[in-house]
């Protein structure tokens, strides 16, 4: 058997990140680890409860924007607060999407899209 540990995304500007999932969703850093004769800086940030963790690497020296592709992957994350959380995004300008069912997306600074989930 096998548990979830962490997903990888590429961003542009780790700071921007992490600035956005702290304020957006209240993630916190968890560690850092620059590589820089492998060119990458990595930050964990974690939820503090289910020690999933997302990480946000950073090519050093990079300067242009990573292309997502087309095939729509996302985040999904849980929100306790739910409809708090909502109203909060709503007032940020980030919600994009919404369904019928009240789930809605989000974008971070990079462009990947996370999907806000109503606690089950």
């Amino acid at each position: 058997m096998t548990t979830l540990n962490h997903v990888c995304i590429r961003v542009l500007d780790t700071q921007r990140s992490v600035s956005f999932y702290r304020d957006a969703l209240g993630l916190t850093i968890q560690r850092e680890l620059d590589m820089p004769d492998q060119g990458w800086a990595l930050t964990f940030l974690e939820d503090g409860k289910t020690g999933f963790q997302l990480e946000l690497c950073r090519e050093t020296g990079r300067t242009q924007p990573y292309t997502l592709g087309d095939d729509c992957p996302h985040i999904a994350l849980l929100a306790e607060d739910f409809l708090e959380l909502k109203e909060k995004h709503q007032s940020m300008g980030l919600v994009f999407d919404e369904l019928p069912s009240g789930i809605y997306f989000i974008k971070d600074p990079d462009g990947h899209i996370l999907e806000i989930l109503p606690p089950r």
